[in-house]
């Protein structure tokens, strides 16, 4: 009886107005209908296994090859919208046996995605992390409201029957490649990739699912047996996006940390710069916390004793934590000069690298003699013909350059005394080791195979030492046996 007063309290004008607005985005909603369309499409099944792993492969190979285009059709692909909504829906409507079916969904599609996207990283020879894997590597504050938006719009689009609006939610929050950066950081045993593109994962996982169960509550979905609202609820989804909060406003935080110190950065050097003609060639800003590190390197006409000192006072206002700065400064006559040919450089070398899709150990460029080496690692998968080829086909496309090609180091071995293309590639291939050799000709008295004499002369005019140390024994006839001194 104490609660009746309070029920028949009239309402104040807002209230009325708020009232009607819930009632008249209510009306329409057919809720039997949209919650077994959504428990529907949250469902395991087959379709939705092939959609996970479809979506994963194309999600991963996207990322390693930093293409922005292949990881928006993972985005689309993806089936990974319709468990979260239906856990959404299931925690509005306190259905346990529904958010057992759609944890259960999320999981083997998470558990799919994840060996699709290791054993993909495993046999590709393409092992560094791009600026799209990177970038999924430090989720914020923002994305986690771009998540709870998106929760919003999803569970919004289900209710109200509008499929392309979840088009946009699937491009916007971007869950399987999170996952597939997941995957690639344990198949390349980067810890700190794996993790933080995990949390990004979570992140809009639960944002989203939470964002749905507001979403549902609003229009009326609500456990048959508790009709009213209660307050738990939302008490728990506002509980739940502090907790995810914290961290990622701590990201945040040294996000812009990072930003702002870039800024005072280039403005402090500009001003001490400014009679020397300076150009900054480089600058690397890092925050840990409160704590920066920065690392500049700048063409000068002449030196400045203290800038170094100078520029960490002035990022030492911008934290209170320490502040590390290294400062190098490179004396030239003409700094503009040097950063206009620096940039070219650098174009230059990214062409080069952007051209060669095999796992290299370095690529370097000399300026000076307009020479390209490319080191390529052991796994990058090339025979020493395919290797060559690579080399010829780096040569055609950039015909300004000389391009050298190492391919990984491995024994010669043996090789047959009648088979030309192959003592050719193994010469290429030493000469681009600079390898010494030791020999052993074993011939078979065949026709068309190369005598020792002719053998030794072919070495030598492609510049290999033969040495006096001795070669393994003749496995067979018709062979000369190599190996690397």
């Amino acid at each position: 009886m104490n609660d009746s007063p309070r029920r028949n309290r009239p309402l104040t004008a807002a209230g009325l107005v708020l009232r009607h607005l819930v009632r008249e985005g209510r009306r329409g909603v057919d809720h039997a209908s949209v919650s077994a369309h959504v428990y529907g499409e949250g469902a395991l099944s087959g379709r939705y296994m092939v959609m996970t792993i479809i979506s994963a492969g194309i999600a991963v190979l996207g990322l390693m090859l930093s293409s922005p285009a292949v990881v928006i059709g993972a985005m689309l692909v993806s089936p990974l919208m319709g468990p979260i909504i239906a856990l959404g829906f299931s925690l509005a409507l306190l259905d346990w046996d529904e958010m057992k079916r759609a944890i259960k969904a999320l999981a083997i599609g998470l558990g799919a995605a994840l060996l699709v996207a290791f054993i993909l990283t495993l046999l590709s020879p393409l092992k560094e992390p791009t600026s799209e894997i990177l970038a999924r590597t430090r989720p914020n504050f923002f994305d986690l409201l771009v998540a709870v938006f998106s929760g919003v719009a999803g569970g919004y689009a289900v209710i109200r029957a509008r499929g392309e609006t979840i088009i946009g939610v699937a491009i916007a929050t971007a869950l399987m490649p999170p996952i597939a950066t997941v995957g690639f950081g344990l198949a390349t045993g980067s810890l700190i990739i794996a993790g933080g593109a995990f949390f990004l994962f979570m992140t809009n996982l639960l944002a989203i699912a939470f964002a749905a169960t507001l979403t549902a509550s609003f229009y009326g979905f609500r456990p048959h047996y508790r009709e009213r609202p209660r307050p738990w609820r939302a008490l728990g989804v506002i509980s739940v996006f502090l907790v995810l909060s914290v961290p990622l406003i701590f990201s945040l935080a040294s996000i812009g940390l990072e930003s702002r110190a870039a800024g005072e950065t280039r403005r402090t050097l500009d001003a001490l710069f400014a009679d020397a003609g300076g150009q900054l060639n480089s600058l690397d800003v890092r925050a840990d916390g409160r704590a920066l590190s920065v690392r500049a390197l700048i063409s000068t006409r002449q030196v400045i004793p203290d800038a170094e000192a100078s520029l960490a006072e002035r990022l030492g206002r911008l934290t209170s934590d320490s502040v590390e700065v290294r400062l190098d400064q490179l004396v030239v006559s003409d700094p503009g000069a040097v950063r206009a040919a620096q940039i070219a450089q650098s174009l230059l070398r990214q062409r080069l690298v952007d051209a060669v899709p095999f796992a290299t150990e370095f690529v370097t460029f000399s300026p000076d003699d307009r020479l390209a080496v490319v080191r390529l690692r052991a796994d990058a998968g090339l025979d020493l013909a395919a290797s060559r080829a690579l080399e010829r086909a780096l040569a055609e496309r950039f015909p300004d350059l000389t391009v050298r090609l190492i391919p990984p180091l491995r024994p010669p071995g043996t090789l047959a005394l009648s088979d030309a293309a192959t003592l050719s590639d193994t010469l290429w291939a030493l000469q681009r080791w600079q390898a010494r050799i030791a020999l052993r000709h074993c011939p078979s008295g065949s026709e068309g195979e190369l005598s020792d004499e002719a053998l030794r002369e072919r070495i030598g005019q492609a510049g290999i030492v033969i040495s006096a140390t001795e070669a393994p024994p003749c496995p067979s006839a018709g062979v000369a046996v190599l190996a690397l001194d």
